[in-house]
């Protein structure tokens, strides 16, 4: 009987979706009164929720309750680590300081509500000279305390800009023309920035785990990079959270190697779960990371951020000179943002965004159905999906012009090759529905254009080859031959290869048939070739015991160490 009602907890819930009355990001009703509104235990109802909360259906929210989550129907993207440094290229960075302008919505909160000033009748709008006000850092530094960084308010400057503090950072701490390395995807003004200062720009790419170490201390060494920096936990549109042994050794290279760093930090308080999060600046006892957070919306001066310089007492004049200080109405508005009691406290919207970016995914889903995936978010503003076609230029283009505040292309954020397939989308976007609409008509006109195409390519005549064409007089390989490879069959097929002086196509034969077989290649051709058909009583002679280059050794190395 008590399986039966646990059961109708969840048939409950399952009904209230199919019919549409609970979405993701609802939340569901109490404990308590849901257990008055179907007259069961309190212990029932809590037993069926956990049922739905271990099958991904629902989450509790610290002192929120339960809220509906977006179940997916198709697989996660896999966001994969770079394996090799990239360089910006040159028609790339020539765009970058434009796209970081008018992308620059599409990176914040969207609300027209939060950080308010609240400006008194009488009160000075003048702003503060220097740090700010000692109660404000005060607030600042109990806030940092919850990403584990305690820092003593003293140290921290406070400043209505976070990109001009970054600016004002990478100005002290390299010169013109220095190398900087950077932790990509990223927010765009970081790499843009670099660019208009004059630096030239690295970038390797992370994946749900981070980034290759290894690759990145090949970096420093053989660049000389004079800079890093890390665009922290939720600050890039993956959500990816850096294990803490991760950021240990990140610390312990940047140490070994002196180099400075400078951590962009503007999302770590909208994170999804309710664990701790840890930062590069919470490990940095020797104070090389300059660390700069805040928080951002799209209202004019509705911004702050906060900055501590760690040992660069450079820095310090340099912000200082800036003149970035708040007004006496916008640091008390970010004070009551940091007040976890206050209506529009960071906490509170955190929880929004959590609730709205369940629906977002629901809706992007939804439109796109399987041509679209979803990187495993962590926090954030933003949503990082992955597309099964890129865009073309044209469809990008009329997608901007809707929707510039609501999407990032992926290749303004990274520098890997499959940048292309991928887009940014801010959850707190108030035209989702419509950006899911255009999206999924641009999807089904690419599948229309390849049906066309592909139908048109069978519907052409077959040609006689061309006999002046060496390449086309190549042998052809039997499908039967490359079925058994492990990877695929244009890998190493031989057909396109053109005969080489004294070499026959017995030769190129015996080739394709030692890589399919995994032979040594000298085993499989003859001793000693004269004409294109060898008696057999050749082949049983002895062989060389030179070795010879196999490839698909290469590629078992690579793939299993």
């Amino acid at each position: 009987m008590a399986d039966f009602l646990y059961k109708g907890v969840v048939d409950w819930f399952l009904e209230q979706m199919s019919q549409g009355k609970l979405a993701p990001g609802d939340k569901m009703p109490s404990l308590r009164k849901f257990a008055k509104q179907l007259e069961l235990s309190l212990n029932t109802v809590i037993h069926g929720y956990d049922l739905l909360a271990e099958e991904g259906w629902i989450e509790s929210r610290p002192k929120s309750g339960y809220f509906v989550c977006h179940k997916p129907s198709v697989k996660h993207a896999h966001v994969l680590a770079g394996d090799q440094v990239v360089q910006f290229g040159e028609a790339l960075s020539k765009k970058m300081p434009w796209s970081a302008l008018s992308h620059r919505a599409a990176m914040v909160d969207q609300s027209d509500e939060f950080l308010i000033p609240n400006v008194k009748q009488g009160e000075s709008d003048l702003p503060i000279l220097g740090k700010g006000h000692l109660a404000v850092r005060e607030a600042v530094s109990e806030h940092l305390r919850k990403v584990a960084i305690n820092v003593h308010p003293s140290h921290i400057w406070l400043g209505r800009s976070p990109l001009s503090m970054y600016t004002q950072a990478v100005q002290t701490l390299t010169d013109r023309g220095d190398a900087v390395l950077v932790i990509t995807p990223c927010d765009p003004r970081l790499t843009s920035t670099l660019i208009n200062l004059g630096r030239e720009v690295f970038t390797l790419a992370a994946g749900e785990r981070g980034v290759d170490l290894d690759e990145a201390v090949r970096c420093m060494r053989d660049d000389a990079i004079k800079l890093v920096v890390f665009p922290s936990q939720f600050a890039f549109p993956s959500g990816s959270e850096v294990s803490n042994l991760s950021l240990r050794r990140w610390l312990a290279i940047l140490q070994h190697v002196a180099i400075p760093a400078i951590e962009w930090d503007m999302t770590s308080h909208l994170g999804y779960k309710a664990s701790t999060l840890m930062t590069y600046k919470s490990l940095d006892d020797k104070n090389q990371v300059v660390y700069i957070g805040g928080v951002e919306s799209k209202g004019v001066d509705r911004n702050a951020a906060w900055c501590i310089p760690g040992q660069y007492t450079d820095l310090e004049g340099a912000l200082l000179s800036a003149d970035l200080a708040l007004s006496d109405p916008q640091q008390q508005a970010l004070m009551d943002a940091l007040q976890s009691t206050q209506r529009q406290s960071l906490v509170r919207r955190a929880r929004q965004i959590w609730s709205v970016a369940e629906k977002s995914k629901s809706i992007l889903e939804a439109a796109l159905g399987n041509t679209v995936r979803f990187a495993s978010c962590k926090g954030g503003l933003t949503l990082w999906l992955q597309l099964d076609q890129a865009l073309t230029d044209a469809q990008m283009t009329q997608l901007l012009a809707k929707h510039r505040h609501g999407i990032v292309p992926g290749y303004y954020l990274s520098a890997q090759n499959d940048a292309d397939h991928w887009l940014a989308v801010n959850v707190t976007y108030d035209a989702i529905d419509k950006l899911a609409s255009q999206l999924s008509s641009f999807v089904k006109a690419s599948k229309v254009a390849d049906t066309i195409e592909s139908d048109s390519a069978e519907a052409l005549p077959q040609t006689e080859p061309d006999m002046t064409d060496v390449s086309s007089t190549a042998p052809q390989t039997p499908e039967s031959e490359t079925s058994g490879l492990l990877l695929e069959p244009s890998d190493f097929e031989l057909d396109d290869v053109m005969l080489k002086e004294g070499e026959t196509e017995t030769e190129l034969d015996a080739l394709q048939s030692a890589i399919d077989n995994s032979v040594p290649v000298d085993d499989a051709l003859p001793a000693d070739v004269e004409s294109d058909a060898p008696p057999e009583s050749e082949s049983n002679e002895e062989k060389t015991s030179k070795t010879v280059y196999n490839p698909m050794l290469d590629l078992i190395n690579h793939d299993f160490g």
